[in-house]
């Protein structure tokens, strides 16, 4: 957006307590000081926080308010009844938050009937909103994308060799340790993988909530020397990892157009998903990687197995999951969709 003639301005609802993005932002926008910093922003929060939005909103008179998730962030400017609006869902808002409870999908319904435009990354979070009334003609959907300069499949194996993992088959795993992302699941297929075919390894990266159980696991099944913790990695090292791999992994519940996902592809990494609508616009068994139930650990391990007995594959998935990254997830052609969604609202 900093790279654009628009003039920019963000607002944050709350700060995560686990740094993820330890980037400055881009010269060019402009951080708005509307609140006190928060952890946490409960419902009862909004009808105190509506005041203070709306005098942003009074100070910095945009021309457009782009929102998301849907019914924690996209609220507020749909409860100052400010437009155009474009609400954007960030996937699990959508396809999990939506039916939490009557108060969740109250509130998703309230921020969609407030919204002038929607915007998506996937036909799957696109088929929920048109079920709770959106129509298709005010949607634009695209799935963000990766940079392909960043993410490319240069010097695959580089990495590895460096740690003496060639003999091995490698997993790489980016997602963030959370019940959506089948953290559990993940593991306990791995280690049942390990029972029959010795010969694997993962690169664990992140952090989140599950953190304790994700390392009690570990320490319990004596996985210390198979899996190994990397942490937060920046763009241009996190590249590094999935070039290393020979297989990224998600054994995600939810999800929409997985970022992480393309960033795996664009470095010829293929992948090796649950089998969840959204990561079937991605992967097609066989193609560009390969799939397994849904929250099945006995799936999960007999695809690990089946492909660390077929190695030779790995290297056509990757080529494939590349080419599928380069036509639908490049980050420079898919941000054009939103520029050109901000023109419809402001003509």
């Amino acid at each position: 957006m900093s790279g654009t003639e628009h003039e920019i301005f963000w607002l944050r609802l709350e700060q995560d307590q686990r740094t993820q993005e330890a980037r400055p932002v881009p010269e060019g926008i402009t951080e708005v000081a509307w609140r006190e910093p928060a952890m946490h922003t409960r419902w009862l929060d909004y009808r105190r926080l509506k005041p203070k939005f709306e005098a942003a909103l009074k100070e910095v008179r945009p021309d457009v308010v782009h929102a998301g998730p849907i019914q924690r962030v996209a609220l507020l400017p749909a409860l100052a009844g400010f437009h155009p609006l474009l609400s954007m869902s960030w996937g699990f808002d959508m396809l999990e938050d939506a039916e939490r409870d009557p108060l969740w999908r109250a509130a998703t319904r309230y921020v969609l009937d407030h919204s002038d435009w929607f915007a998506a990354d996937c036909d799957t979070v696109r088929r929920r909103a048109q079920a709770f009334g959106f129509p298709r003609e005010r949607m634009t959907i695209f799935p963000w994308g990766v940079d392909h300069e960043i993410f490319q499949p240069k010097d695959r194996g580089f990495m590895r060799r460096q740690v003496g993992y060639e003999e091995d088959l490698l997993i790489v795993h980016t997602r963030s340790w959370e019940p959506r992302y089948g953290v559990d699941v993940m593991l306990e297929g791995f280690w049942q993988a390990i029972q029959q075919q010795p010969n694997l390894r993962m690169f664990m990266l992140g952090g989140g909530s599950q953190e304790k159980q994700v390392e009690d696991f570990v320490k319990e099944k004596g996985l210390e020397d198979r899996i190994l913790f990397c942490g937060y990695k920046e763009n241009e090292s996190l590249a590094q990892y999935y070039r290393a791999a020979d297989v990224y992994l998600s054994a995600s519940h939810i999800d929409g157009s997985s970022v992480a996902l393309m960033e795996a592809m664009s470095c010829g990494c293929p992948a090796l998903v649950s089998d969840i609508p959204s990561n079937l616009e991605w992967i097609h068994d066989g193609r560009e990687g390969w799939v397994f139930k849904d929250g099945s650990a006995k799936s999960l391990s007999a695809r690990i197995i089946e492909i660390a007995r077929n190695r030779d594959e790995v290297s056509v998935r990757g080529e494939q999951a590349r080419h599928k990254a380069e036509q639908d997830a490049d980050w420079g052609r898919n941000f054009r969709k939103l520029l050109q969604t901000y023109q419809k609202l402001v003509p």
